[in-house]
């Protein structure tokens, strides 16, 4: 009959997850986006352009105010407007 054999325990890593850490409400990412802040980003775009994104929204970060742009209102404004592109 064959020796038994076992695999030695190896450690192993833990992942930390996002929510196991502790979170700092101060942080630009950790907080959401207002409808005061929506509308700051949107004046910001109509009187900017889509440029200086730093400096659209106190509290955000560029790559914040950007994605927020490109990923939640222009596409609302899109599609309430009746534009395919």
């Amino acid at each position: 009959m064959p020796a038994d054999r076992t695999k030695p325990s190896t450690p192993t890593k833990t992942k930390t997850k996002a929510m196991d850490r502790p979170s700092d409400p101060s942080s630009p990412s950790k907080t959401g986006w207002s409808m005061g802040d929506k509308a700051l980003l949107f004046e910001h775009v109509i009187q900017h352009g889509q440029n200086d994104w730093d400096k659209a929204v106190p509290g955000k970060t560029w790559k914040q105010a950007r994605e927020q742009w490109k990923k939640t209102l222009l596409p609302q404004i899109r599609k309430q407007c009746g534009f395919l592109g």
